[in-house]
């Protein structure tokens, strides 16, 4: 598994942002009242981010002391590993959500504070699951093996 790149993150804020703004002025324009994100989203978003990181702890010190310690459950490893991948991009996605309804409330003729507010709540706790889940994924990542084997690329019986 390869770990997140860039431009995948870039993509689901920009996905995201798009997807509000537009679904923002629709609303509106129908009549209907703006989407106002809750403060209990923001603040749930950074608890799973920081949930995710306990998780991926006990991982971390046992990958940095490899040689003196117990080995690493696979399955484990693999599903925290999954997990922060998935809250890598979740958090890009609702944090470009977040963007959105931030640009949509600030380019109204009248802004309204509480709005305000709770978007950048919103997107603050999207920051904190996206950075989480990064940091979750590097530190469940293995380092390259220093024994100078360079044989992976050869075929069983082939001379080196």
């Amino acid at each position: 598994m390869t770990h997140t790149k860039a431009s995948t993150l870039s993509a689901f804020v920009l996905g995201g942002a798009v997807v509000i703004w537009a679904m923002q002025w629709l609303l509106t324009s129908l009549g209907e009242p703006a989407f106002v994100p809750p403060l209990t989203g923001g603040v749930g978003l950074a608890l799973v981010g920081m949930i995710i990181l306990a998780l991926a702890w006990p991982i971390r010190a046992l990958v940095k002391n490899r040689a003196r310690a117990q080995p690493v459950d696979p399955l484990f490893a693999t599903r925290v590993l999954l997990l922060a991948k998935a809250s890598a991009l979740a958090g890009a996605g609702v944090g470009g959500a977040a963007l959105g309804a931030l640009v949509f409330f600030v380019s109204r003729p009248v802004l309204s504070d509480t709005a305000l507010w709770l978007s950048l709540a919103s997107l603050a706790g999207a920051l904190v699951l996206g950075t989480c889940g990064l940091v979750a994924e590097r530190w469940c990542t293995l380092p390259p093996d220093d024994q100078g084997s360079s044989d992976e690329g050869q075929l069983e019986g082939e001379p080196s």
